[in-house]
């Protein structure tokens, strides 16, 4: 077993990403973890709700704090987990690490269905701004090149999660199975007596704090209007819950703090998103991985989007809207576009295309009995 696991992240270290990625689990077997932290050198810095600061997070905010650490022979002996994409700005980092012969993990995790025609899209608006498309071209050719001259160093493992990442070429010495998070904690619950939150019928929206979302910033998309936005998805919420005879309740993003009388003054719930979808009736998504419960618990889902969504993000986010919804058969709504609640089709799914969703992006047949954090360790443990 290696002495030491450092995280390396683009994110601040929250109560939910220690849970998501074993970290928790590893400190409960005295492994000696660090996380650290680098958003400062590779996106805006943002506030995070719940971050955490243990004595063994670490700040970093100079590629020169990074490299001083990775000259220590004890910082050269540890195994690092790369919670990260290699590209961009975050290529530098890998550069260090292979430049002092350090191990890295990384996980593949987390895939979504993809549309072709968005590629195509993010090349046609790179060749509208000349010096972004050069950026790109630039970034991308470093990176790859770097890796095809060896001067970064494959992983030792990538843990892939569903057949999608594991059909997918990793820069890595191995590949090993896992689950996704949201798959395990569907097993736990399943084998759990967990009582329901809410006694009442409901329905339940997977909020992706989308308004103030600081990936908006990081990916170059402005934010729509707020007010808008929740006025918007209000008034259809109503109009489910009369013809429905239930309420909407909103399974709130991890990241969220809103004030009380958003979304109408409905009911706002953290970390409770699996529990809310298995007693749900049905579920209302824009895009999120937690819509992977509605196909675990074969839940009808139902994704939908604002007028405003579509005038800010007709080619990207609506149209990855549309790409779930047509790969699982589901209808989708523009909310602004629904006057009527019969114009809203609810309905149970093709088990079949739920079948295909979870093992193609939650699961596979080499892991499914096996929890992530037991194949995790394992891996580690002959690191």
């Amino acid at each position: 077993m290696t002495s030491t696991v450092i995280y390396i992240s683009n994110c601040q270290l929250t109560d939910k990403v220690s849970a998501d990625w074993h970290i928790d689990f590893l400190i409960e077997r005295s492994v000696a973890v660090e996380y650290w932290d680098i958003v400062a050198l590779v996106r805006e810095q943002h506030a995070e709700r719940d971050a955490q600061n243990p004595d063994w997070l670490r700040r970093l905010r100079s590629f020169a704090e990074v490299e001083s650490l990775l000259r220590r022979p004890d910082y050269r002996r540890a195994l690092y987990v790369m919670l990260l994409t290699y590209g961009g700005k975050a290529t530098r980092i890998f550069r260090l690490l292979s430049k002092y012969d350090c191990r890295m993990v990384s996980f593949a995790s987390g895939m979504l269905p993809s549309d072709p025609a968005f590629t195509w899209r993010k090349i046609i608006a790179w060749l509208a701004t000349p010096d972004r498309l050069l950026r790109e071209i630039i970034g991308r050719f470093r990176a790859s090149a770097l890796r095809k001259l060896n001067l970064v160093r494959p992983f030792a493992v990538t843990f892939a999660a569903g057949n999608v990442a594991l059909r997918t070429p990793h820069h890595s010495l191995r590949v090993v199975p896992i689950n996704f998070f949201d798959y395990d904690r569907y097993v736990k619950l399943q084998a759990s007596a967990t009582p329901r939150i809410l006694r009442d019928r409901y329905a339940v929206f997977l909020d992706i704090n989308l308004p103030y979302h600081s990936d908006l910033t990081l990916t170059g998309y402005r934010h729509i209007d707020a007010a808008e936005y929740f006025r918007s998805m209000g008034r259809f919420f109503g109009l489910l819950e009369q013809a429905h005879g239930l309420r909407i309740v909103i399974a709130a993003h991890p990241r969220a703090s809103y004030d009380p009388g958003v979304f109408g003054g409905r009911r706002l719930l953290r970390l409770h998103t699996a529990e809310l979808v298995r007693d749900a009736e049905f579920v209302l998504s824009h895009t999120s991985t937690a819509m992977s419960y509605a196909v675990l618990f074969a839940k009808p889902i139902i994704f939908i989007y604002t007028r405003g969504m579509a005038e800010a993000y007709e080619h990207w986010f609506v149209r990855q809207i549309r790409c779930f919804a047509d790969y699982l058969g589901a209808p989708n709504y523009n909310v602004d576009e629904i006057d009527d609640p019969g114009q809203v089709c609810v309905r149970p799914l093709s088990s079949s295309d739920y079948q295909r969703y979870k093992y193609d992006f939650l699961t596979s047949h080499a892991s499914e009995r096996t929890p992530t954090e037991e194949i995790v360790w394992r891996e580690l443990t002959s690191q």
